[in-house]
């Protein structure tokens, strides 16, 4: 029940808060006296929290927002879950549970202005009521195709910076596409994703060594990585770390188990799939690979930028930002690469995407994830990590395979290390006087 429905309840002739009340843009049927503060308040959290929003950033912002509604309230966010209580009415706390959904950078962008319009009151309830609506039934999806060409686009460009020669580049392009075809086929019947992992992983071998077969000089390994990049959570993990170390412990903890619980079906599924093709092919020992020039890298750079926007269902107008914040990271991690260690290069590629990003959103008022998504997605330890599991699972190597593990546990946390410097040298948003606005 609203805050303005209580109060009538106990004296009719008491009007609801002035925040409640009607609207010019009101639309016919919509009883103002049905929208107030408290149900725009969750329901823009759910929407933030659906588009990709970390659990600090969302519960920071939301407090922010219910407080300049008159509606004080406390949040707590997990990866499946979302808490909101109300100071003032501390008998009523909703639960809303929320599944892991794609990040979606466009419709992120929009309740962003909308959170700001709300914000700063230069919208009323029912406007940003209406607002919403429409935000929550638009389409931000570029379709099948382009996204199957996207997965077999940014597979070969993966393939380029993992060193691979033109045989990986071709083979985990189209291993990629087919692998595209694969999840978005699994998308349509509704199947569970840890379902496509498997399935994922065991035609990705499957593919991976019959290229490798009749087409000799590659390698199975890299085209196998290469192929299922965009499945890897490496990007999870990182944000599980950044979660952890402030202190979002929940859903910190239960991000990190979304991930390994992904790292284990994919492994499962290329385990299935190595024993599958060993019945009927026999593989030549891999030979030294000769990697592409660093032309070839920064020509994938463009490409690539563009599969960030259609993966992340960003805005056209992104495409820009998208790319220069791809060739921050790649330009700063292979300049600090010349002259630091591995970490240190990391560390730093992370200080400098994540220092650009907060100046963007915060003279722009545009979310940071936008930009740092794409220039960290460059970065994150996905590979390694599959890497170290298939060296445990398929080459009994648990030593290598521990090392491998612990390597990307390190490059996350040397990627967290940077963003949070970043986030106190130069916070992500304006901090506005709540007072000064209802003033």
């Amino acid at each position: 029940m609203c805050k303005g429905e209580k109060q009538k309840a106990n004296n009719p002739r008491v009007e609801p808060p002035a925040l409640t009340g009607h609207s010019p843009n009101t639309k016919a049927g919509v009883s103002p006296g049905k929208i107030c503060a408290n149900k725009l308040i969750v329901e823009l959290a759910r929407s933030l929290h659906t588009s990709g929003a970390p659990a600090y950033e969302l519960e920071h912002r939301m407090e922010r927002a219910a407080m300049t509604l008159g509606v004080p309230a406390n949040f707590f966010s997990t990866s499946t879950s979302l808490f909101v209580t109300f100071e003032n009415e501390t008998e009523w706390t909703r639960l809303i549970r929320v599944l892991p959904s794609e990040t979606n950078l466009a419709k992120l962008a929009q309740l962003y202005d909308l959170y700001y319009k709300v914000e700063t009151r230069e919208l009323g309830i029912l406007e940003a009521w209406d607002k919403l609506q429409k935000l929550e039934s638009t389409n931000y999806d570029y379709g099948t195709v382009v996204n199957v060409i996207c997965y077999g686009v940014i597979s070969a460009g993966v393939a380029i910076f993992l060193g691979g020669n033109l045989t990986v580049v071709y083979t985990a392009g189209i291993v990629g596409l087919l692998i595209g075809l694969l999840v978005r086929g699994f998308e349509k019947l509704k199947l569970p994703e840890h379902l496509t992992n498997v399935a994922a992983g065991f035609f990705a071998t499957i593919m991976a060594s019959v290229a490798h077969f009749y087409f000799p000089g590659g390698s199975v390994e890299l085209t196998l990585i290469a192929g299922l990049i965009i499945l890897l959570p490496g990007l999870q993990i990182t944000l599980s770390v950044n979660e952890l170390a402030t202190q979002n412990l929940a859903s910190g903890t239960a991000r990190m188990a979304g991930a390994i619980t992904t790292f284990l079906t994919l492994v499962f599924g290329v385990v299935m799939g190595y024993g599958f093709t060993d019945w009927f092919i026999s593989l030549q020992p891999e030979q030294k690979l000769t990697p592409l020039g660093l032309g070839w890298s920064i020509a994938a750079l463009l490409p690539i930028a563009f599969t960030f926007c259609v993966l992340f269902r960003s805005q056209f107008r992104d495409i820009p930002w998208i790319l220069l914040s791809t060739c921050i990271a790649f330009g700063t991690v292979k300049l600090a690469g010349a002259y630091l260690g591995p970490l240190a290069a990391v560390w730093t590629a992370a200080l400098v995407v994540g220092t650009f990003s907060n100046l963007f959103s915060r003279y722009l008022n545009r979310p940071a994830a936008i930009v740092l998504m794409p220039g960290i997605l460059l970065l994150v330890p996905g590979s390694l990590g599959f890497g170290g599991l298939t060296e445990i699972m398929i080459n009994d190597d648990m030593p290598g395979g521990v090392k491998i593990v612990s390597s990307m546990m390190l490059i996350a946390v040397s990627i967290v290390a940077g963003l949070l410097i970043a986030n106190a040298i130069f916070p992500n948003h304006k901090e506005i006087d709540s007072r000064t606005q209802s003033a």
